[in-house]
């Protein structure tokens, strides 16, 4: 059976993590980083590299894409260069040892950023956002045994090499995650855009204002908590030793550990939050990514003796913000209409300079100590930005379309405002069953069912393409269609394909035009 592409991803990602925690951490760089120590930290040139690589993706995001044909092939040499020459820098003596080491790092961290970023982009555009998710909760598990086993089995010296030689790693696993892609959708293509030669599922169409807005807020601000989680926790700083010395026991109490809390993290707080509106789909993770930092912040106080439990309540937090930046990254990708590589841009520049302003201004003696008044004021920004993107338009408040063909039209207006097409509260023009003051919302979903029901009948759609053709029109990715209807990726494709055969479109908003009778 051939291997799929979220397995070749899971390798390659785990393949990239590994890399940065050997840079930052391994004995075989402390030379290096402990070189840099009298400018800064070295994780800052590190942020640098990734702060370049974002502003380049969001300020030129089609010639970022067109380059991409080159870079994939090139990044992957002078990434690993990069590492060689970051872990050379001071034992040598011929160039500036400080100018080489920091050439080196930031070079590693502009390729870092590109590796993960173009997984994520693979996998939720032509995979679904379920496969992402699984492909990064895994990859955190499998970091965890190649540290251990790098550890038992090899010198310091050969950490070294190793690490020069994972972006190549990285590289090959993108390129057979796209073959394996490529193979998949061979007989399954849906729509008619590609990404790395892959053909995408189709986007989510139709996202209200309201909710693009939401979804721009929320990318910004998991990006700011992100940089804090990374500030906060052991890793944040670079030159410190947390490689070696790790016990078995420890090590296989961690990953089963990982395991279980990152499974069920993806799942309820991503996977099947895709079902909730989005005004509420990211709060869920944005809890347990700040419980778990209240956790490391307190870690001291709680116990003075070490603690498998709460050490890995710590250690999961790192991946749990990480895993929620890039699924958060992935449903605005699908769901704006803003260039994929742009959107990645804006995430990625905002962790980077904000991660940089932590670095400078928290050192490793006092993170741990301002992480609880970090927390409380993070908490309340993102009370202050929920409640006034949600408070500008109330949930229930949709824009009213009436639907020609419908056996009913819902209109409905803001009371004192005649011109405007948006209201909490609907009447059928005929009063055919519906009540005064029942929600728009209500009154959008009945309507949209009715229509579909009319569609499936006038073309023919069988009662499982009936189905997902519901949950296409109300906006739903592949992903969260695979979750619903309980259908592998390839039968949720195939069965979009049908539709868009029978009902004679080529894409998912030539499709919602035609349901909805639009632009007739």
């Amino acid at each position: 059976m051939p291997v799929g592409p979220g397995v070749f991803a899971t390798l390659g990602i785990t393949a990239a993590i590994l890399w940065c925690k050997l840079m930052g951490h391994s004995p075989g760089f402390l030379l290096a980083s402990a070189g840099l120590g009298d400018w800064a930290n070295a994780r800052v040139f590190w942020l640098v590299g990734i702060l370049v690589c974002a502003v380049v993706c969001m300020v030129i995001p089609k010639r970022a894409r067109r380059f991409d044909a080159v870079l994939r092939y090139v990044l992957p040499l002078v990434a690993a260069a990069g590492a060689v020459t970051f872990a050379l820098s001071f034992r040598q003596d011929f160039f500036d040892q400080r100018t080489i080491a920091v050439v080196g790092i930031v070079a590693s961290g502009f390729g870092y950023f590109w590796f993960v970023s173009r997984f994520v982009l693979l996998l939720s555009m032509t995979q679904g956002l379920s496969c992402m998710v699984w492909s990064f909760a895994a990859a955190f598990p499998l970091r965890q045994i190649a540290l251990a086993t790098l550890d038992a089995t090899m010198a310091l010296e050969a950490q070294v090499l190793v690490a020069m030689a994972l972006p190549l790693v990285s590289a090959l696993m993108f390129e057979l995650s796209c073959a394996a892609a490529r193979r998949n959708a061979a007989t399954e293509t849906v729509g008619d855009r590609s990404v790395f030669g892959v053909p995408t599922l189709p986007r989510t169409a139709n996202t209200g204002s309201g909710e693009r807005r939401y979804l721009m807020v929320m990318v910004v601000a998991i990006a700011l908590l992100l940089s804090v989680v990374r500030a906060c926790s052991i890793s944040g700083m670079w030159g410190t030793d947390h490689t070696i010395g790790l016990e078995f026991w420890s090590v296989a109490f961690t990953v089963a550990f990982q395991i279980v809390s990152l499974g069920l993290f993806g799942y309820f707080a991503i996977i099947r939050a895709g079902k909730h509106p989005v005004a509420m789909r990211f709060q869920l993770g944005i809890l347990l990514v700040m419980a778990s930092l209240v956790v490391a912040a307190l870690r001291s106080s709680l116990s003075a003796v070490p603690s498998f439990l709460l050490d890995s309540i710590v250690n999961v937090n790192d991946p749990f913000a990480l895993l929620l930046f890039w699924s958060t990254v992935a449903v605005a990708i699908d769901a704006l209409n803003v260039p994929a590589n742009r959107m990645i841009g804006l995430a990625g520049a905002v962790y980077a300079a904000a991660s940089i302003l932590w670095v400078v201004l928290i050192t490793g003696e006092n993170a741990v100590g301002s992480a609880f008044i970090l927390v409380v004021i993070y908490a309340l920004f993102m009370v202050f930005m929920v409640c006034s993107c949600i408070g500008r338009r109330s949930p229930d408040c949709l824009d009213a379309r009436a639907f020609k063909g419908g056996s009913e039209s819902v209109e409905t207006r803001i009371p004192g405002d005649p011109d405007k097409d948006s209201v909490c509260e609907g009447v059928a023009s005929d009063g055919a069953g519906v009540e005064i003051g029942e929600p728009a919302s209500e009154l959008l979903a009945r309507a949209i069912d009715e229509r579909c029901d009319e569609v499936a009948s006038q073309y023919g759609l069988s009662p499982r393409e009936r189905d997902v053709l519901l949950l296409l029109v109300q906006g739903r990715t592949g992903g969260a269609i695979q979750d619903e209807l309980t259908l592998a990726a390839s039968t949720v494709k195939t069965h979009m394909q049908h539709i868009y055969v029978k009902v004679g479109v080529s894409d998912r908003q030539q499709l919602m035009d035609k349901v909805l009778n639009l632009g007739d």
